[in-house]
């Protein structure tokens, strides 16, 4: 049995003790859950370290606004990468649609889990954006090859390449103290003449019952590794983003519950079967408290308001809507320099320290509102004018790269550039027109602070805030499937928010088999551009202090300046760099960033709040790289033996 216990903000919070009589609904909330994968506990062939077997792992966010890291360390005591757990709980409602309260097994409630995700990234057709040509091409044809694939991403065809997909189906946990984890174990056949055992991660519950889902180990593997023994390492990358025969473990699926307690032994039957939810296995985010302009929470929040008028609030609301924006564009500077150069600390559009003045309803304010809403791009590419790099943000869009001015002769695609939602962009208008309240920022840090009505919309946005929702080409969590309304049901009532995934229409694997296949080759390839707040470009690599002779047991720190305009000296590097940069002719089939990306992910640094600096402006460093810089790195020659 683990051993390893998480750090926990809700451990000594206490709970409601609900009467089973006045429940009349339950609801499974975070309704998506984010895990992230890390290879604590495993080797590289993704099998378990037997000399140091335990997965040490943190909860994800669960309060949104989060900007420090309150678990500690982002790597194991091998200095492997912790996993981060979805966790889900079970909030009750009376008939008024009130919430009564979350349930677990500290009042006795007992829950029982049932959990299927798959991975069928090798099974689905190439990759393409959301805006081209639909594509029947399959990725693998060779392998349990389809007639008559339609293109559709919710084609049901594909579900017959048995040997392509990873599918470890519905597997039941007990939310009993002391449970045993279960694995979720499939296997990948590919090309090879036999199935190789993959594990896409494994269930837990937590002290009071409730689901704990942990991804995989995150490495990526090709079966030619297993069928020639003249690879001694994994092969090379030689497609963008659908390498043939290569499988990860990322995964999605549905979770449901079924909810017993004894002084209602008919409980379960008395009540409507709850909706279920999901959970997605995704890379780790390596820019801690850095957020994407648009979040899947957006995405989300957007297409529900369109369909059935759905608004988180009334209203605009600062601290919820206007600011998580503004501020992330000076957050976005310390990992991306095209950010730094209009954002950074010394940047003109460093609007961090103008919080008091961007938060007041004032008309001496106005002007500098106006300003910031004028280099807004509208959504859903209204204005082609706008396909520049000097609106915001600037982002590519959903049909390739944002192109610098100059690249290219002729009229570049609206479609390239990344925009807010509707709904964001309409916000955004009423606080340029003064018609938006202050609001209070987020502080809490552990769930239970909130109010029992607001705790299921603060889990639902805690968790989605931080994923990637524009653009999605393909994209980081999920693929662009997730902008697609019939992807959801909208005809979800009496629990707020109401977004839950369709998964009569969407099965286990679908949210995720249109990314990049390894997952490595996107996180390499889509840099500048595409998603800094996951995987960041450049980074700050401050000068330690000096090791000082007569302490020589002291711990070296990173030597902040704390002077702002000092700031702007502290030393960048490249994120990967010791990694080889793959050129720009793709057509070459020549991927060796993707290459060493497979083989090196575990090395890379990641980028934290560090407050040492000027009391007026936090910084994000990098921290807990591990491999080296300056030169190619060479892997361990544990990287180089034959996986059995």
């Amino acid at each position: 049995m683990p051993t390893f216990k998480p750090y926990d903000p809700s451990a000594d919070k206490p709970s409601a003790n609900v009467d089973p009589a006045k429940i009349a609904r339950v609801a499974i909330f975070p309704p998506i859950g984010i895990a992230r994968v890390g290879d604590s506990g495993t080797q590289l062939d993704g099998k378990a370290d037997e000399a140091h077997p335990e997965i040490e792992y943190f909860y994800g966010p669960e309060v949104p606004g989060l900007d420090e890291h309150p678990f500690g360390s982002f790597r194991d005591s091998q200095g492997r990468i912790k996993r981060q757990a979805a966790r889900f709980r079970v909030y009750a409602y009376d008939d008024q649609g009130k919430v009564l309260g979350e349930i677990n097994n500290a009042h006795g409630y007992s829950l029982t889990w049932k959990v299927h995700v798959a991975n069928k990234k090798a099974a689905y057709f190439l990759s393409r954006g959301r805006l081209g040509q639909v594509n029947t091409d399959l990725r693998n044809p060779d392998v349990d090859p389809v007639d008559n694939a339609s293109g559709d991403p919710f084609d049901l065809s594909l579900e017959s390449r048995k040997r392509l997909i990873i599918d470890p189906g519905p597997q039941v946990i007990g939310g009993q103290k002391g449970t045993a984890p279960v694995p979720l174990d499939g296997k990948f056949q590919g090309s090879a003449r036999e199935p190789r055992p993959v594990r896409l991660g494994e269930l837990r519950t937590d002290d009071h019952g409730r689901l704990v889902f942990l991804g995989g180990s995150g490495h990526s593997h090709s079966v030619q590794v297993d069928d020639n023994p003249q690879f001694i390492k994994q092969p090379d990358i030689i497609s963008e983003f659908d390498s043939v025969d290569y499988y990860d473990n990322m995964c999605d699926g549905w979770v449901e519950v079924s909810v017993e307690h004894p002084g209602r032994p008919q409980l379960a039957a008395q009540i409507p079967k709850p909706h279920r939810a999901t959970v997605i296995s995704a890379p780790p985010k390596f820019a801690w408290g850095i957020e994407s302009p648009t979040s899947l929470y957006d995405i989300l929040e957007n297409i529900y308001n369109k369909q059935v008028k759905y608004e988180e609030h009334a209203g605009t609301d600062f601290y919820k809507d206007i600011w998580p924006v503004v501020s992330g564009t000076y957050k976005l500077s310390w990992v991306n320099e095209k950010a730094f150069q209009g954002h950074g600390p010394a940047g003109f559009g460093n609007f961090w320290p103008q919080e008091p003045q961007l938060s007041s309803t004032e008309i001496q304010y106005k002007a500098l509102r106006e300003h910031i809403f004028g280099r807004l791009r509208e959504p859903d590419y209204r204005n082609k004018d706008q396909a520049h790099v000097i609106f915001m943000p600037r982002l590519s869009g959903d049909r390739g790269d944002a192109l610098e001015p100059g690249v290219v002769p002729h009229e570049v695609s609206i479609q390239r550039f990344a925009a807010l939602t509707a709904l964001q962009y309409e916000r955004f208008r009423d606080w340029k027109d003064g018609k938006f309240t202050k609001g209070a920022p987020f502080t809490k840090k552990a769930i239970e602070e909130y109010d029992l009505q607001e705790q299921p919309i603060m889990l639902t946005r805690a968790i989605l805030e931080q994923s990637i929702g524009d653009p999605l080409y393909p994209g980081i969590e999920v693929y662009w499937i997730a902008k697609l309304a019939e992807t959801f049901d909208t005809a979800v009532k009496g629990i707020q928010p109401p977004f839950r995934v369709n998964h009569d229409k969407v099965l286990p694997g679908f949210l995720s088999r249109g990314l990049s296949l390894p997952w490595q080759s996107d996180f390499s390839q889509c840099n500048t551009f595409w998603w800094p707040s996951a995987r960041p470009d450049d980074v700050a690599v401050p000068t330690m202090t000096p090791w000082n002779q007569s302490k020589p047991n002291e711990v070296r720190k990173p030597a902040i300046p704390t002077i702002v305009a000092d700031l702007t000296q502290i030393p960048r590097r490249s994120w990967t760099e010791g990694l080889r940069v793959t050129p720009d002719d793709v057509s070459s089939a020549f991927f060796p960033g993707c290459t060493d990306m497979v083989r090196m992910w575990t090395g890379l640094g990641f980028v934290v709040r560090n407050d040492s600096g000027p009391p007026s402006l936090p910084i994000w460093i990098e921290t807990e790289r591990n491999l080296h810089r300056g030169y190619r790195y060479a892997p361990p020659p544990e990287q180089t033996l034959k996986l059995t």
